[in-house]
């Protein structure tokens, strides 16, 4: 007699548990990509929020659901076949990040819409609208007090070419975007110091 996948309720139970928990670490590691894991916030109980004094995007949100859909062959667990498993782990940890991707962007594009900071770099080259970019951006600082730098998505077919064009810009641009993050930097650490002096008590 052969195999018969899942007999016992407790083994059905441990595989979906264990097949959950791989795509939950799959998209941790995907999601890292774009944001860092301390401005990643999770709910215990609710499905709405609001934020009244975001100027920039929506005052109020809720949490929206996506789904996806994969297929497991029950002959090819009793098989044995095991790589059929980690592919279908693939295959929604791949359509869950592909929809967490449109709705990040969307978000973006929305609140820099709001805020005015968009770039036209149509008629310019991509130094001059990254320096244009990171001038009108208000950039804070990281665990160790260095400036926190944006980070940038670009379409792999205009890699090359934007890469090209940064490294030919020449030394003066260099040291001009170098002045840019000191100027950065600096208005960071005014900013933080400004914050924490809200804080302190007078000595009695």
């Amino acid at each position: 007699m052969g195999k018969v996948p899942f007999h016992f309720p407790e083994v059905e139970t441990e595989f979906m548990k264990g097949f959950a928990e791989a795509i939950g670490e799959n998209a941790r590691i995907l999601r890292e990509r774009y944001m860092a894991p301390d401005n990643v916030l999770k709910f215990s109980h609710g499905r709405t929020w609001e934020a009244p004094a975001n100027a920039l995007g929506d005052t109020t949100g809720e949490i929206k659901q996506h789904g996806t859909e994969t297929e497991l062959n029950l002959k090819d667990i009793a098989a044995g076949k095991v790589e059929t498993v980690f592919l279908a782990v693939s295959q929604v940890t791949d359509d869950m990040n592909s929809q967490m991707e449109r709705l990040l962007f969307e978000t973006m594009s929305n609140s820099t819409k709001k805020s005015g900071q968009v770039v036209d770099g149509s008629q310019k080259t991509f130094p001059e609208s990254m320096y244009e970019m990171l001038e009108m951006m208000e950039l804070p600082l990281d665990d160790d007090g260095e400036l926190s730098m944006p980070t940038m998505f670009i379409h792999p077919s205009q890699s090359a070419k934007l890469e090209a064009q940064v490294k030919s810009a020449g030394i003066e641009f260099d040291e001009k975007f170098s002045a840019l993050k000191e100027r950065k930097k600096f208005e960071a650490q005014e900013r933080e110091r400004q914050r924490l002096a809200r804080f302190e008590r007078p000595e009695t």
